[in-house]
């Protein structure tokens, strides 16, 4: 069914949730990868407030492609412990949902994959999300994937201990005579 899966990337953790799912549904439909990256544009400071810290927009530049190619590197290596071919691709524009739409046309992509910190609508429209913006815009399916919780574990009786010892106590008492 899909052919090429677009997966977005970027520095935060929860990423990881969409590289994880990304190939394992290319993976699972034969397809090949795009990660994507929309890199970030130099803010202009506005001419009334002063500037807090002025970096130079080259060095800024030089930082932001440094960024996108640690993530994009790490996400071609999950792809390629899967087996599954990958390209990677980067864009800016003002509007980084625009950015992620017009990349996955050019790529011609069956599906975006993204990764949600699992806030609520109200907290990603305040923060900046993508999300609301890709999902509204996007001819092309889009999958929101969450970051799984990590299971807690459990921790078993150690042999001898009094848990151990009592529990075994009542299994042999409650025993019927002549069972096991």
């Amino acid at each position: 069914m899909y052919k090429r899966v677009m997966i977005v990337v970027d520095k935060r953790p929860v990423s990881k949730a969409a590289v994880s799912e990304g190939v394992a549904l290319a993976q699972v439909h034969d397809a090949e990868v795009v990660f994507f990256t929309a890199m970030p544009l130099y803010p202009m400071p506005l001419a009334d407030v002063p500037p807090f810290v002025v970096v130079p927009p080259k060095e800024y530049q030089d930082a932001a492609d440094e960024e996108a190619k640690r993530v994009l590197a790490a996400a071609t290596l999950v792809a390629d412990k899967a087996g599954v071919p990958s390209r990677t691709a980067k864009g800016e524009g003002e509007d980084p949902a625009q950015s992620i739409i017009v990349a996955a046309r050019r790529r011609r992509c069956d599906i975006i994959v993204v990764a949600s910190a699992g806030r609520n609508a109200l907290l990603r429209l305040l923060t900046g999300s993508v999300i609301p913006a890709l999902i509204t815009a996007s001819p092309i399916p889009v999958l929101v994937c969450k970051q799984r919780p990590r299971t807690a574990r459990v921790s078993r009786p150690v042999a001898g201990s009094s848990k151990v010892r009592k529990s075994a106590v009542r299994r042999r008492r409650t025993t019927p005579a002549g069972a096991a």
